[in-house]
């Protein structure tokens, strides 16, 4: 009987076990994106983002897709996250909080946060190197740091310019 509660006891224990991760909210890496219905560099990058969600979500790294546009409302947005099959939550910004708080200029404009630290902000990937001259990307920004984010590599702050529709 004893050999029973002793094994109870330890699967009791380490199933009240909790992730590091998960319990200190700081660790958590939140990818922010903004989108616009009428931009086409931001409806383009729905693909790569798509992408890079379906490689490294988990409770551990969150997707945000914010709509900063005047013109969009509830409707116009699940439209869009219908049509390109977004599978992370796309957020109203039409009073720009987000805009504001990280400094976003450009549609499809990518965020990372990681211990509540700005990591990374620019482009998803480099396939548009200006409004109108697309090609294949050779860099994947986004993939990348996610990478080594969940690697355990130590990362300084990174930037590149995101080409995109104006916000």
């Amino acid at each position: 009987m004893n050999y029973f509660k002793n094994t109870l006891l330890i699967l009791t224990i380490i199933s009240c076990q909790r992730d590091p991760v998960l319990e200190n909210n700081s660790s958590i890496i939140k990818v922010s994106v903004f989108l616009s219905e009428n931009c086409p560099v931001a409806q383009y990058m729905t693909m790569p983002l798509i992408t890079c969600f379906e490689t490294f979500s988990s409770d551990s790294v969150v997707f945000v897709a914010y709509f900063p546009n005047l013109l969009s409302n509830a409707e116009s947005i699940s439209n869009f996250s219908n049509k390109y099959s977004i599978p992370f939550d796309c957020i109203d910004d039409n009073n720009g909080e987000m805009v504001s708080l990280l400094g976003a200029t450009v549609y499809s404009e990518v965020f990372v946060e990681y211990n509540n630290t700005l990591i990374y902000s620019g482009m998803v990937d480099n396939s548009y190197t200006e409004i109108g001259q697309w090609g294949p990307p050779d860099n994947n920004y986004l993939y990348n740091v996610l990478d080594q984010l969940l690697m355990g590599n130590d990362l300084e702050f990174s930037s590149t310019t995101a080409i995109g529709c104006i916000i």
